[in-house]
């Protein structure tokens, strides 16, 4: 499927790795110019690697602290002043410091909000700024499963994400009448370093909650995401899709694997 997306530009905020660097390479793929930041130089050059190895060549990586709107209105200005325009922009930034509510400290605290919901509003605003003169655009960010069900001492994690949920419904209202549509996608367990002690550490444990019974891809979020950020998905707007493998989906999805039915003689 032709997903009308050549010649426009993708930026990725805090696209170097993970799921945001599948997102920039498959907007590539489909004919974009790419503009990724990450704060880590180290990530920066290692997303030039792959970029050059899809033979991508229309591309931007810099360092950039997403945490600062500052950086991240600067980091627009510039991707418009090489690029032209910006006509879709993912919200990719994030992280997390685990621990029980109780022994959290103020510092770590404010690290997960600021890392995974500050720079999401930092993003609609620094994206705004350009797509609401042009009357076009689309804004997606990565949200998570745990913004529907937290998971005990990541609570804080799941707070900040529900939080982006609430931000994509409100600012897919207020940036409507400019022809601008915001969405979210919520991912379930997916192979990142984010997600590595649970798909690695507690295998069996972890699999066993999820109906597919496995974890998903980087490239299979990149994937959902190129799609709500392409014309054919015009009519798609203040939602956040979950893309979890089915996990809570019902009561015990063990039974089909442990209980396999069979229809009565």
């Amino acid at each position: 499927m032709d997903f009308g997306l050549s010649g426009k530009t993708a930026v990725i905020f805090g696209g170097t790795t993970g799921i945001g660097a599948a997102a920039a390479l498959r907007f590539g793929k489909e004919g974009c110019k790419v503009a990724v930041c990450s704060r880590s130089e180290e990530k920066v050059t290692a997303f030039w690697g792959r970029a050059k190895e899809a033979g991508l060549s229309e591309v931007m990586a810099e360092s950039v602290d997403a945490m600062n709107y500052e950086e991240a209105e600067a980091f627009a200005d510039r991707v418009v002043k090489r690029f032209g325009r910006i006509d879709i922009w993912v919200n990719c930034a994030g992280g997390n410091r685990h621990g029980p509510l109780h022994t959290l400290s103020e510092e770590d605290f404010r690290f997960i909000m600021d890392q995974n919901l500050t720079t999401v509003f930092f993003g609609i605003k620094a994206a705004s700024k350009y797509m609401i003169p042009q009357k076009s655009g689309v804004i997606a960010s990565v949200s998570s499963l745990s913004s529907k069900t937290p998971v005990d001492y990541r609570v804080t994690y799941g707070a900040a994400k529900a939080g982006v949920n609430l931000l994509t419904i409100g600012a897919a209202s207020e940036l409507a009448p400019y022809g601008i549509r915001v969405n979210a996608v919520a991912p379930g367990i997916i192979d990142t370093a984010l997600s590595k002690k649970a798909i690695y550490d507690q295998t069996d444990y972890t699999m066993s909650m999820i109906p597919l019974h496995r974890a998903g891809s980087p490239e299979e979020i990149g994937d959902v995401i190129v799609c709500m950020c392409s014309d054919r998905f015009g009519y798609m707007t203040g939602t956040v899709v979950h893309v979890d493998g089915g996990k809570n989906t019902v009561e015990d999805s063990e039974l089909p694997w442990r209980e396999p039915w069979e229809k009565p003689v």
